[in-house]
């Protein structure tokens, strides 16, 4: 059987999902005659939520979807923990799981746990690692570890997850996409933390180019980025900057404006295309009071093609660019308001 492992594209947890599905498939996916050889064979194919959402997707019965909605027609195995990916049916068919849970990753091994996996302490570090990652469970000083100034000569696992996903985080979204297939490719270890392959290539390179492109976004970022009172939001709108610098650090709202609940992006993808984030200050989601993957489903919906979801604390959609202000608009309305 020709094989797909389709993952989060751009994404520390689909890729590492992907390594999970690859390291330890016969834990995961049972009674369907595959083989080693064929896992090994697979092609990876690192997709967007939009891609598989879209009308033009065309599932396989090879199809091992990770980290991703499930889409229609027939698949191999599919695992997911977005809140708004839930399924509509209680029981699913034979291979495909969906739990809300911190991250793809850590629901996967928890899975192969259960059948018969062994603990080991590199495996839960992973785990551990990921969780944290993926669920944005970090405190202060953690950020400021893994995103301003981690110690690159003594790295903690939590750092060298980070180093990993420098690799596949890039501008160049063809090279992101290379690298992400490249590195699932080679042999791999009982983690990515001790894949020795992976590590021959170096990430400490991208790590610290990564770093570097951090200080410059920032750096940018703060003539144009704001924090709206009313709707205790910062709001990061992309269009307003005159400079395209760096790359995002995804926590800086948080750090920069404490008050904040709520924090909003808007990035141009091309002519006709905007994606935007939700996410609620990692250091106070008590502060939440919106689901923000129910609310990013339904910009996507309003205001773009449907490509659109996340969980309760964090979300992303992909709206059309003439519908950015009514979005904005939109969005205002629901955060004042507070989930009521």
């Amino acid at each position: 059987m020709k094989l797909r492992i389709i993952a989060h594209a751009g994404c520390t947890d689909g890729y590492s999902s992907a390594f999970i599905i690859k390291r330890y498939w016969q834990y995961l996916i049972k009674n369907t005659g595959i083989t080693e050889e064929e896992i090994k064979q697979a092609e990876i194919l690192p997709l967007y939520p939009g891609d598989l959402q879209a009308e033009e997707f065309i599932s396989t019965p090879g199809d091992i979807i990770i980290d991703l909605p499930r889409p229609k027609g027939t698949i191999l195995f599919w695992c997911d923990h977005h809140a708004t990916a839930k399924p509509a049916e209680e029981k699913l068919p034979k291979n495909q799981f969906w739990k809300i849970t911190p991250s793809c990753t850590g629901y996967l091994i928890d899975l192969a746990r259960q059948d018969g996996l062994k603990s080991t302490s590199e495996l839960l570090a992973f785990k551990a690692a990921m969780d944290k990652i993926d669920a944005a469970e970090y405190t202060h000083q953690e950020i400021i570890d893994c995103y301003y100034n981690p110690d690159l000569n003594g790295l903690v696992p939590l750092q060298k997850v980070h180093a990993l996903g420098a690799m596949f985080n890039t501008r160049d979204r063809n090279l992101n996409l290379e690298i992400f297939r490249t590195i699932l490719s080679q042999k791999l270890g009982e983690t990515p933390l001790s894949s020795e392959a992976l590590w021959r290539l170096d990430p400490l390179i991208f790590y610290r180019a990564q770093l570097t492109s951090y200080r410059e976004w920032r750096e940018n970022v703060d003539t144009y980025i704001e924090y709206n009172e009313e709707m205790k939001c910062v709001v990061q709108d992309d269009r307003k900057a005159t400079l395209s610098r760096g790359v995002p650090d995804r926590f800086y709202a948080c750090i920069k404006f404490p008050q904040a609940s709520y924090t909003l992006s808007l990035k141009p993808m091309d002519q006709e295309n905007m994606r935007v984030g939700l996410g609620s200050n990692i250091f106070h989601k008590d502060r939440c009071k919106v689901d923000l993957g129910k609310l990013c489903r339904d910009i996507g919906k309003r205001f773009g093609k449907g490509s659109g979801g996340g969980h309760h604390d964090v979300g992303g959609a992909m709206i059309k660019t003439e519908n950015a202000d009514a979005m904005i608009k939109y969005v205002s309305e629901v955060l004042k308001k507070g989930g009521k």
